[in-house]
């Protein structure tokens, strides 16, 4: 009986000198408090607006906004430049910080296969995958290139008669695109005219001007100009035809050119999230992608959902980066000191 009193005295004594510490801070409770941001979040955007990252990142915006999904107002900032080093430089600036997000594209890998920077995906911390897209090739309306077999026609007369433009920088997924469809038609991939340009705005403008032939962007990228009938989509590196206002555009394989590539965007925090962070923004675009408003726009832009969660996300972008190391080594356009990351 006196051992049985001690045992419960003690038990309780235990379990009250647990519950005090809990709430004092000195143990961590067993429902530790979540992480949310106390102050404004910023969404960065590597490039200038217009482009795909533009549009994705004010489309999270929105969607974020519209469905109260995160308690502090909400900022897209833009830092084009230097192939996503200026944005991805001021990111990393607030290291360990969660209120700082950016929206990437393919390019955060291939820019670093290619020596164009520094900056790779294992220097930040995945958030998720959001969608893919299928590269598409668009001509002014009055282009006289009036589809893909032009096209690769007069690539196959003198590669360098015909000028691309694409935006951010060279050897990302346009530029791959690109010089697949030259590559499966006999082409030298090196002997390409191909323009830069700082989004993907700014060259399709160039493209309806008349100061480049051919835009190569995400597919939803060419689609306001085709229905205004400022230009043609001619073709489509997607495995089947897309549906919708893209229907009547063939693919490169009906074309008869093996061509089949998609661009795809992420979200990326600073390095040094902690994984309460990590959980509080696994939340956010699990809630998101669910939403109506998200689906939407991604029928709206072409946009196929590939959603993956932080943890998934990682091991996404190691698999994408071995692949599209491959193809650009194929290409010739691999630097050597990308082979370790």
């Amino acid at each position: 009986m006196h051992t049985c009193f001690r045992h419960n005295a003690y038990a309780r004594y235990l379990r009250h000198a647990l519950v005090a510490a809990a709430i004092a801070g000195v143990l961590p409770a067993a429902h530790a408090a979540a992480w949310s941001p106390e102050r404004n979040v910023e969404i960065i955007v590597p490039t200038g607006p217009g482009g795909g990252n533009d549009r994705t990142a004010r489309i999270v915006h929105a969607v974020i906004q519209r469905n109260n999904l995160v308690s502090v107002p909400v900022n897209v900032l833009n830092k084009p430049g230097g192939g996503g080093a200026i944005a991805f430089t001021y990111l990393n600036q607030q290291a360990g910080e969660g209120r700082y997000v950016s929206v990437i594209p393919v390019t955060l890998l291939t820019n670093h296969i290619t020596g164009k920077n520094s900056f790779t995906y294992t220097d930040f911390t995945p958030i998720a995958q959001l969608y893919s897209e299928y590269i598409s090739f668009a001509v002014a309306a009055d282009s006289s290139l009036k589809d893909g077999r032009d096209l690769v026609a007069r690539l196959r007369k003198d590669p360098a008669s015909v000028s691309f433009g694409f935006a951010s920088s060279a050897g990302n997924q346009n530029h791959i695109t690109i010089a697949m469809v030259a590559k499966a038609a006999g082409v030298n991939v090196k002997q390409l005219k191909t323009v830069v340009f700082g989004s993907g705005g700014q060259a399709a403008t160039a493209m309806l001007g008349g100061h480049v032939d051919v835009a190569s962007s995400g597919a939803s990228g060419q689609l306001a100009h085709q229905k205004a009938g400022r230009a043609r989509i001619i073709a489509v590196a997607a495995p089947q035809r897309l549906p919708g206002p893209m229907a009547d555009v063939p693919t490169w394989k009906e074309l008869g050119h093996d061509v089949v590539f998609s661009s795809w965007r992420s979200m990326i925090g600073p390095k040094g999230m902690t994984p309460e962070q990590v959980a509080y923004w696994d939340g956010v675009v699990r809630k998101m992608i669910a939403t109506e408003d998200w689906k939407q726009d991604l029928q709206k832009n072409l946009w196929i959902s590939n959603y993956l969660n932080s943890a998934d996300s990682r091991k996404f972008l190691d698999a994408q980066y071995a692949e599209i190391r491959t193809i650009l080594t194929e290409l010739g356009l691999a630097a050597t000191r990308a082979a370790s990351r």
